[in-house]
């Protein structure tokens, strides 16, 4: 080491003595409280996160044991209004010549009581209501059935009956057979139905989708009244599928907006029964004018019949009343159509069948 580094070094530690650094002690406390907060946030925030997560957990225990161990009851009641049996008989309408050349016949049907009918098992009881499907020769319309079901539980028997599908062959479910119903409940005008996730498992195109909620809704507000609005849930979700989120409870219609347009409900399909035969049903038809014919069950067979009849009233779903011909013993099929003024320009009119049998 040369002199000037020596220099140097001695005048260093010359002025590094008369430096004076001043230490508070208020601010090393102040820092040691911060940093004490800082750990305990730490700590809290690790146990808020961790009641979160079990909380939730909670939830879904207590959701879970509710779906599948204590469902929620069907608390649907019997609506006489809505429970139909049979048409009571009335006098025969002979039909008339009309200028067409064709038969007409008009006629009211008459409504019958609503009593429930004793089942075959013993204390129980059934009542009737009507089942919805869909058509496969005559799309887009909503057809239906009668169907006996549990007096008690009137709803979910109904929607039994729907996922087990139509006795008409020409008339399809389109939920999957294998959906479960967890739940119904009525809350004022709300049915909330809460299905199992096998109800998603469904290939359709938005249109057959909007009538399959129709077919549920339609049958589920027979049962209770035809004014409710359903709300269709998934093991307690909202209903949503590729085209539409079902969040909101949907009245009749709410699916397609013309679900219905017409109904043949007697005769029955497969019914036997006797001559002159009574065909009843719905219609919303233009100027309330519907046509009829009646055919052999052979696709070869020709008319047997054919006619024209009315609705109660026109431009809306109104019942409709007519006699057939007297027809010899053997199975017969009858078609009734609604009147096309367009045509044929507005697409193919609606049209049921039903098959029966003339004892």
């Amino acid at each position: 080491m040369n002199e000037l580094e020596q220099m140097l070094r001695a005048d260093l530690r010359d002025v590094a003595g008369t430096v004076d650094i001043p230490i508070s002690v208020d601010a090393v406390a102040a820092e040691r409280d911060r940093l004490d907060t800082e750990e305990r946030r730490a700590r809290w925030g690790g146990r808020v996160l961790a009641a979160a997560v079990a909380a939730v957990l909670l939830t879904f225990a207590v959701w879970w044991v509710q779906t599948n161990v204590f469902r929620v009851p069907d608390t649907a009641v019997p609506n006489p209004l809505q429970t139909p049996v049979a048409p009571t008989p009335v006098d025969s309408v002979s039909p008339t010549p009309s200028p067409s050349g064709v038969s007409s016949a008009t006629a009211s049907p008459t409504p019958g009581s609503a009593a429930p009918t004793a089942s075959g098992a013993p204390g129980a009881r059934t009542v009737g209501t009507y089942v919805y499907f869909v058509p496969t020769d005559s799309f887009p319309n909503l057809v239906r059935e009668l169907k006996q079901v549990s007096a008690e539980t009137p709803a979910r028997g109904a929607l039994e009956a729907m996922l087990a599908g139509p006795s008409d062959p020409e008339a399809a479910n389109l939920w999957n057979p294998a959906t479960r119903i967890l739940g119904i409940a009525k809350h004022g005008d709300v049915i909330t139905v809460d299905l199992s996730r096998e109800a998603l498992d469904f290939n359709l195109g938005a249109s057959y989708e909007g009538f399959m909620v129709d077919q549920l809704v339609w049958t589920v507000t027979e049962a209770f009244a035809p004014t409710d609005r359903v709300l269709i849930t998934i093991e307690g979700r909202e209903f949503a599928t590729g085209h539409n989120v079902y969040d909101r409870p949907m009245g009749r219609g709410d699916g397609t907006q013309s679900a219905v347009r017409l109904l043949i409900d007697t005769p029955a399909h497969g019914a036997t029964v006797s001559s002159p035969v009574r065909v009843t049903g719905l219609a919303a038809a233009f100027e309330g004018t519907i046509l009829w014919e009646v055919r052999g069950p052979d696709p070869n067979s020709g008319v047997v019949a054919e006619g024209v009849a009315q609705t109660d009233e026109g431009m809306t779903l109104a019942p409709f009343a007519f006699d057939l011909p007297p027809l010899d013993p053997g199975t017969y099929e009858v078609r009734v159509t609604l009147d096309d003024p367009s045509g044929g320009e507005a697409g193919p009119p609606a049209s049921e069948t039903k098959v029966f049998t003339v004892g």
